[in-house]
């Protein structure tokens, strides 16, 4: 399975932390784990590449370039990172046609995530949750604040499934880096934001 992380130094203990959860709970697997980054070298993963080694996975560091989103609204730990993962397919190996992004803070425990890292995508370019219930709530104000009067709900970036040969064909960096220009006082979640704006 491909496993698509993006982040900067400060996320580090925690992407530790979520890969042994991922990698305990899936006995015998191995993964091919990607981490997106414009800061990150390969000492400072040497504890991240051991791991991978010990449970027979394969760690590959993508570096971004320093000017990429080098004009979106950065916040605390809102960091350039987080956008990368928009343009996971462009900066992604070309062969490969799918792979599940996880935020660094998530944990995994006690189940595979192999049911849905095989989620049937057909045309769809991702796969993505949505807040229901009482969750739901800002949902008619995103819809207003982001122009997305049509869809179902406002999804959350923190897990996507992507179908990278879809996305190849349908996802363009210009749109993005002018989305982010044009809207850039509208972004309260941004990578969140841009995702559901387009």
């Amino acid at each position: 399975m491909n496993i698509l992380f993006t982040l900067d130094q400060n996320y580090l203990p925690p992407l530790k932390t979520i890969l042994i959860s991922l990698l305990i709970n899936h006995p015998g697997s191995s993964f091919d784990i990607y981490l997106a980054s414009d800061n990150l070298t390969e000492d400072e993963l040497g504890d991240v590449s051991k791991l991978c080694e010990r449970f027979n996975s394969a760690l590959h560091l993508i570096h971004v370039e320093d000017d990429w989103f080098a004009d979106a609204p950065t916040l605390r730990y809102y960091s350039r990172a987080m956008y990368y993962r928009l343009l996971a397919a462009q900066l992604l190996p070309e062969d490969l046609d799918r792979i599940l992004y996880l935020d660094p803070d998530m944990l995994i425990i006690n189940n595979s995530i192999r049911s849905l890292y095989e989620t049937d995508l057909g045309d769809s370019l991702y796969a993505a949750c949505i807040h229901k219930g009482l969750m739901n709530i800002s949902n008619p104000v995103n819809k207003i604040r982001l122009s997305t009067y049509e869809t179902e709900g406002y999804y959350n970036s923190g897990m996507l499934l992507m179908n990278l040969a879809r996305i190849r064909e349908e996802v363009r960096a210009d749109d993005i880096f002018n989305y982010v220009k044009k809207n850039r006082q509208l972004l309260l979640l941004p990578d969140q934001d841009i995702l559901n704006g387009l």
